[in-house]
């Protein structure tokens, strides 16, 4: 079983506050837009010499239907930086002299890169950061996959997938079949006849009656800026369903109240043994001055770590820990924001230590090997950040168990937060840009992965070093 999350080998490596509803074209905008047709042709621009910085205004953007290769020099020997986004425009700024590249031939871009744009059309602008978000959008698709029949027998529906929404109202033969375990992303709804379709961005349709669409976590973290925890307490979630508060820190004591699942609390971090369960004070928790008690298992928070004397007092860098499913965005040595997550479960644990983010990739699917015991097939996964071999932290659109352990090594997080924490942090993907990789100049947000306050082993490699297993394929 592969123990990490990992990208198919076409890829480099690999908001409201209520949940998404499904979009359809009578009634709602689509999930995602496209480019504006261009207007006209762009002024030829001036090839400069190869050394130059780029100027502080791009000279033109240009478009490529599936997405090119960024290099770090304009040959296609070298090294590998990034990819532009398929069909979004990205920002040039000189025409550059270099072998193996027709057309327009090679242009100088953002992070010091090189695109041959042999395949690129004229594109207008601006570009955009990656993935593209309509206002009141928190997910860039529609995410659905073959519903489950039975349980117990694990049958899944069969389900057909047609050329365009006419061929499946005309009663067309399918396209072809989805698979069965494997998530789908779709870009709009549309309602016929047939019913409600289900629409790609190749525009195939596919009946939506036996399709499962997600319905994505709204949970967020806490911004300790705005909610500040009190001194000797610790920010926490409630993570049963529900989490009961009592009078004394005991099963058969008085319910005080019953806290909302992912709600926010602070409680007293000393545990309260009696027998054998453990118990946390939550002041306030039966009303102003009144403590009440909260069970252990019902509860998540945030656990310091040991001060890591090479940051920098002005330095951000996230902290994980395994233990209590917690992830702090930190500066210096203070947590800034605080939140919860899923890591791995089973025999797919996440690894501990000191790493870097190496590769980050706004949009990616992400895969099981080769004869996985729980094969999974996953479309459309945004904010996603790579910081050991295929082990990465990402948005997860198909559970709402943050807080527990439930990946297959990754370190998985809430829509809402994902897109946080991709935005903060470094190598900081170009607008138009599905990917970029650290290099020397720019190097990779420090990740720190523990249980508990240990120490943890230094696992970070020099700086453009790719372990075995760890690099991803084109």
């Amino acid at each position: 079983m592969l123990a990490a999350c990992s990208a198919p080998p076409d890829e480099l490596s690999e908001v409201p506050d209520s949940a998404p509803t499904v979009r359809d074209e009578s009634s709602a905008a689509p999930a995602t837009t496209e480019p504006p047709p261009t207007q006209g042709a762009e002024p030829t621009p001036t090839a400069v010499g190869k050394d130059a910085a780029p100027t502080s205004a791009p000279i033109g953007y240009r478009v490529v239907k599936s997405g090119t290769i960024v290099y770090a020099a304009p040959h296609r020997r070298a090294e590998r930086r990034g990819r532009t986004e398929a069909k979004r425009p990205f920002a040039i700024f000189s025409l550059e002299p270099g072998p193996d590249c027709e057309g327009e031939g090679w242009a100088r871009v953002e992070k010091g890169g090189y695109v041959c744009l042999e395949y690129a059309a004229v594109g207008k602008g601006p570009a955009q950061i990656q993935p593209e978000l309509a206002d009141g959008q928190m997910l860039p698709f529609i995410y659905a996959r073959p519903k489950i029949l039975d349980k117990k027998t694990g049958a899944i529906a069969r389900v057909p997938r047609y050329l365009d929404r006419y061929a499946l109202v005309r009663g067309d033969p399918p396209l072809d079949w989805l698979e069965p375990d494997r998530q789908y992303t779709f870009v709009r709804t549309k309602t016929r006849r047939a019913g409600l379709m289900l629409i790609d961005a190749e525009e195939r349709a596919t009946p939506a009656r036996d399709m499962k669409i997600a319905a994505p976590s709204v949970f967020a973290g806490r911004e300790l800026a705005r909610a500040p925890v009190a001194a000797g307490l610790r920010p926490a979630w409630a993570v049963g369903r529900p989490a009961v508060l009592r009078e004394r820190p005991h099963p058969s004591a008085p319910q005080v109240a019953v806290v909302d699942y992912h709600a926010t609390l602070e409680i007293d971090p000393e545990p309260i043994v009696v027998g054998e369960d453990s118990w946390y004070a939550v002041p306030d928790g039966g009303g102003s001055g009144a403590k009440a008690y909260v069970v252990a298992a019902d509860m998540n928070y945030w656990i310091p770590g040991p001060e890591l004397a090479e940051v920098r007092p002005d330095e951000l860098w996230i902290d994980v820990e395994l233990g209590q499913q917690t992830l702090a965005v930190m500066r210096g040595q203070s947590p800034e924001f605080v939140t919860l997550i899923s890591s791995g479960a089973g025999g797919t644990g996440t690894p501990l230590g000191l790493f870097r983010i190496y590769e980050k990739l706004a949009i990616s699917p992400m895969r099981s090997g080769p004869n996985a015991e729980d094969p999974y097939y996953v479309d459309g996964v945004p904010w996603v950040q790579y910081f050991h071999r295929r082990y990465a932290l990402h948005a997860s659109y198909w559970h709402d168990d943050f807080g527990k352990r439930r990946s297959h090594g990754c370190i998985n997080l809430s829509p809402k937060d994902a897109a946080r924490v991709y935005a903060l942090t470094a190598p900081k993907v170009p607008p138009g840009w599905n990917s970029l990789r650290e290099q020397p100049g720019d190097a990779g947000t420090l990740v720190r992965v523990r249980r508990g306050a240990d120490a943890v082993a230094d696992r970070r490699l020099p700086l453009g070093v790719i372990e075995e297993g760890q690099e991803g394929q084109e």
